[in-house]
């Protein structure tokens, strides 16, 4: 499997049932966005901006790491979306006798946090949640069979099966709206996707006929959704008719969007390694782009943005194995601090009231965690 690759990216039909009888793999799954050497030192911050380098603060000075609850003291979990306001994350949570369960994290009074597992449908036999909207609901699908479903967990309780019996991934939910974005499978190849609550799937056009492609993100009000098939690819709805667009020549994927359009992914760049470097990218609304740069390797991926613009992904170090980072306009790229080899981050929420953001996503023990980052 491809670097930058986790159990968050669409699969092969045949490997989602395998996710739930594999528990002692799911780290070695993950590992493989964050393989390198093994060092257990310090990761070291690097830019190629001298001057930015200089007033780049510390990891302990930006960001305090907490630990959010599993099913279990040796049970991986990951922490996968959180909403604009960092009051509600989703992801999955194996159980102590091996099922796969999509789950959602609440705060608690006293800063701590408390953990619910989501309800499955009679025949489904895991699920999987990979985003929240501003209510609190919450989006992923359950693993029947073979067959996955796109699935709606209400902030009210229960659970919404979606579509008119067809098979369905979801990736991403508009912030203000209970509008799932995600693919479903054609002869076992992915292929672009919506859901709504009380309708059928309503399938999205593809860059090449015949071709495939995947729904990664989607914005707060559903008219512009970012997704990948070879190429970055953006979809907007003119007219009552969704276009398909290619953001960039060279190969990449769109990760995320924010409210106003700005999309974040990755692109893959020429550089001294024969097979090539991937680099973190924003896609600007207003039709510019930026390269992020790394934290001193040859390679980033971006995976959130929120309103302010900010991203975190992961990316590799001058030394040590790829992990988590959080960008911005004023600190540019800063390694997030880590206990263990690495951490994966994998999404942002807006700047709330008290200045901080909140940033979700999993150590290198499969440890849920999340990221409290102040103004760097």
């Amino acid at each position: 499997m491809p670097a930058g690759w986790s159990i968050s990216d669409p699969l092969p039909q045949e490997a989602l049932m395998r996710r739930r009888t594999f528990v002692s793999l799911i780290l070695p799954v993950t590992a493989l966005f964050l393989w390198g050497c093994q060092v257990d030192r310090p990761l070291e911050v690097s830019h190629t901006d001298p001057a930015l380098l200089a007033r780049q603060p510390s990891s302990s000075q930006f960001a305090t790491l907490i630990t959010l609850p599993a099913l279990g003291n040796r049970n991986p979990s990951e922490a996968l979306a959180v909403n604009r306001s960092g009051t509600v994350i989703a992801g999955y949570a194996w159980e102590p006798k091996g099922t796969l369960r999509a789950v959602k994290w609440t705060p608690q009074a006293g800063g701590s946090w408390a953990i619910t597992v989501l309800p499955l449908a009679a025949a489904a036999t895991g699920a999987n949640a990979r985003a929240v909207n501003d209510a609190g609901d919450v989006g992923g699908n359950d693993f029947p069979a073979t067959n996955p479903h796109a699935t709606l967990w209400p902030a009210s309780g229960g659970f919404n099966t979606l579509g008119c019996d067809d098979t369905g991934e979801v990736y991403s939910m508009t912030a203000g709206a209970q509008v799932l974005a995600g693919i479903h499978r054609v002869s076992g190849a992915a292929m672009p996707a919506l859901w709504r609550p009380g309708s059928c799937r309503e399938d999205l056009p593809v860059l090449t006929p015949g071709g495939g492609a995947f729904v990664m993100a989607v914005n707060a009000d559903g008219t512009i959704v970012g997704g990948g098939a070879g190429f970055p690819l953006r979809w907007t709805r003119v007219g009552g008719v969704w276009n398909v667009e290619q953001l960039d020549q060279r190969s990449g994927t769109v990760r995320a969007a924010n409210a106003d359009g700005d999309l974040a992914g990755q692109v893959s760049v020429s550089c001294a390694q024969s097979s090539g470097c991937t680099r973190a990218i924003i896609w600007y609304s207003n039709g510019g782009m930026r390269e992020l740069g790394t934290l001193g390797g040859a390679d980033s991926w971006a995976r959130g943005i929120n309103a302010s613009g900010e991203i975190v992904g992961l990316s590799t170090p001058s030394a040590g194995t790829n992990t988590g980072f959080f960008w911005s306009e004023s600190s540019g790229i800063v390694a997030l601090p880590v206990n263990g080899r690495w951490a994966a981050a994998n999404a942002i929420s807006d700047v709330r009231a008290d200045g901080t953001r909140l940033v979700v996503g999993m150590d290198s023990r499969g440890t849920p965690i999340a990221w409290i980052v102040r103004n760097p």
